[in-house]
């Protein structure tokens, strides 16, 4: 299948000329609905490239390099972001840089944020929710004017078809009746960071999903972490005959509902209940036997025989999870390979060996 996706780069430029109002988003949960009502477009900062020039001088050396690299990237204060910037609490790292971006460095556009509960959900934490909404939707109106209900409405709706196209494709990776490699198809997920949601909606239409499972890949893994493995690992693994069939991954299914939900009626209500039924997570504080459970039913659903961690180095969520789940997972005789990426796009040798490795116990678990 041959998707015609736009390059990030060029297609923000694109969209700045034109004065669509953008504002930079750093990972991962926010309410991206209420930016699309009031027209503002966002444009997630995950992992931009380009070397680490400056950042260093204001990050410790054991600072995560999604965050030194967004960092970077805010520096050299880029055209195409012309409203602001919103940093959701996503871990300590990156709330300590939204303060700092606001307070400390300084740019010349409006940093916003937005503290997403952590830990256990009840009433408390479902009413805090809600009122974290409003403040932000009130924070917008101050520069923006009243948000539009009927606009708030439309785009929830517009994010519930997204929400549900991207579950059917999921489900249709799972069960091998996607034609699409594993570069396409992660590239295909992360076009969400950057795309219209008109234009993303267009292209995940282009999709095609076989009425028929196609022969499958001769080894199928989970990949777990924060990205998508590099593109080079990506492009060694379909060489090595090798699909990605599931992911629990902060940039790919944790931000997708665990199952669907009913078209939204109040707008602020589906919001608040779409937060919720999020799958579990290391940046929400999630329960880890929860995690553990999504990850099992994940591996079964698809019939992954292993499970690749690719973590970003010092990312101090998904470390904290990392021992206990990879524990657990050996002591239910689930083959485990864990990577460590500094967002960089070089695939070394020693790490080349350590997948071939991987995937030939894998081959051996293949039925004959």
């Amino acid at each position: 299948m041959n998707l015609s996706i736009p390059e990030r780069s060029e297609y923000l430029k694109i969209l700045s000329d034109s004065d669509q109002k953008i504002m930079g988003v750093l990972p991962a949960l926010y309410p991206r609905e209420l930016l699309w009502a009031f027209d503002l477009h966002a444009a997630e900062i995950w992992d931009p490239p380009g070397d680490i020039l400056h950042a260093n001088a204001h990050l410790q050396t054991t600072i995560c390099p999604v965050v030194k690299k967004s960092l970077e990237f805010i520096l050299k204060e880029p055209d195409v972001i012309n409203t602001g910037y919103l940093f959701p609490h996503t871990c300590d790292s990156l709330q300590n840089l939204g303060t700092q971006v606001k307070d400390l460095i300084g740019v010349s556009l409006p940093v916003y944020t937005f503290y997403n509960p952590k830990g256990s959900f009840n009433n408390t934490t479902t009413k805090y929710y809600r009122e974290i909404l409003q403040n932000f939707q009130s924070m917008l109106e101050v520069s923006y004017g009243t948000l539009d209900s009927e606009k708030l409405q439309a785009a929830c709706l517009l994010g519930h078809r997204i929400d549900s196209r991207l579950m059917d494709i999921q489900e249709a990776r799972q069960t091998d009746r996607l034609l699409l490699g594993n570069q396409e198809y992660f590239q295909l997920m992360r076009a969400q960071e950057y795309l219209l949601p008109k234009d993303y909606m267009s292209l995940l239409e282009q999709v095609e999903i076989l009425d028929q499972p196609s022969e499958g890949a001769k080894a199928r893994i989970l990949v777990s972490g924060i990205l998508p493995p590099s593109p080079q690992i990506l492009d060694f693994l379909d060489k090595l005959g090798v699909s990605i069939v599931a992911d629990d991954l902060l940039a790919g299914s944790r931000r997708l509902p665990k199952f669907p939900m009913d078209p939204p009626d109040s707008p602020l209500d589906y919001l608040t209940d779409r937060f919720f039924i999020l799958p579990p997570c290391s940046t929400r504080g999630g329960d880890l036997d929860e995690r553990l459970h999504q990850l099992n039913k994940r591996s079964k659903s698809s019939k992954a025989q292993g499970v690749l961690f690719d973590l970003v180095k010092f990312c101090e969520p998904e470390l904290f999870d990392h021992r206990l789940l990879v524990k657990t997972l050996r002591e239910q005789k689930i083959p485990v390979l864990t990577l460590e990426t500094e967002l960089d796009s070089h695939l070394s040798g020693q790490d080349k060996t350590r997948i071939e490795a991987f995937i030939e116990l894998l081959f051996e678990m293949v039925p004959r």
